[in-house]
């Protein structure tokens, strides 16, 4: 399933291909969904699809995809495409969304996009075991992107329970839309020199996925004056996001300039 792209494109740098965060999650699948299999297997003769459903360990879940560092974002459903689980990325690519265990995506959501999220979400529920598909939609900043998007399926309690594990991130940005107002990546080297060692080691950490508490540890600063620091370096880069600081040094690396 693919939506056409006709206009052309600004792609967007990313440290690790989104092929590579596909094998983390599908092998994150494998160790967390065998380990639910085991603990709800059914007793010899059962009718699996007559089966109790297992509640599933969401926070846990929620925590443990976090820690996986992905650079896209992620969300499980379950069967009935309500949302179980999700990684930090994702709301870090929403940080106007609220992500809460619902019957759905989140309403804040682009309206196309959910469409498309939830359109590959029924074919994985109809049996597909995986999928990968692409699509355009505008981002949390009204910038039309082209979004890469993969789904795995995969089935637990002996088969009759299934959740999908959806990976989405923007790869491109539209020419119309990557020619917008912002600094150029000249601009952007200039005032990263600016900072001073500790908002160095920030970014660097970021770009690493490190947590705010391990950032804290790392540069001897408490939680909130590491807060207080990453909204102030978002600020002077124009950013929005912590991902674009990601962005940025991946650029910056493959042009020679760090």
């Amino acid at each position: 399933m693919v939506q056409q792209v006709s206009a052309a494109i600004h792609r967007l740098a990313y440290r690790r291909p989104f092929t590579e965060d596909r094998r983390v999650v599908d092998r994150w699948l494998n160790t967390h969904f065998n380990v639910i299999l085991t603990t709800g297997m059914l007793e010899s003769g059962s009718n699996r699809f007559d089966a109790p459903s297992i509640e599933l360990p969401t926070e846990s879940l929620r925590g443990s995809l976090t820690e996986l560092r992905l650079e896209s974002g992620v969300f499980l459903l379950d069967r009935e495409r309500r949302l179980i689980a999700w990684n930090q990325a994702l709301e870090d690519l929403f940080v106007e969304v609220e992500f809460t265990a619902t019957e759905t995506l989140p309403s804040g959501l682009p309206g196309e996009m959910v469409q498309m999220l939830l359109g590959g979400s029924e074919l994985i529920a109809l049996g597909a075991f995986e999928l990968d598909y692409s699509f355009q939609s505008k981002d949390d900043r009204g910038r039309m992107c082209v979004w890469d998007v993969s789904s795995i399926r995969r089935e637990f309690h002996s088969g009759g329970s299934a959740i999908s594990a959806t990976l989405v991130r923007p790869v491109a940005l539209l020419k119309a839309d990557a020619t917008e107002e912002g600094l150029s990546l000249s601009e952007s080297l200039l005032v990263y020199q600016q900072f001073d060692s500790v908002d160095r080691q920030i970014c660097e950490a970021i770009a690493m996925g490190d947590t705010t508490g391990d950032i804290a540890t790392m540069v001897g600063l408490t939680r909130r004056s590491v807060e207080v620091r990453r909204a102030k370096i978002l600020e002077r880069l124009q950013f929005t996001r912590p991902v674009e600081i990601v962005r940025l040094l991946v650029r910056l690396e493959e042009n020679g300039l760090l």
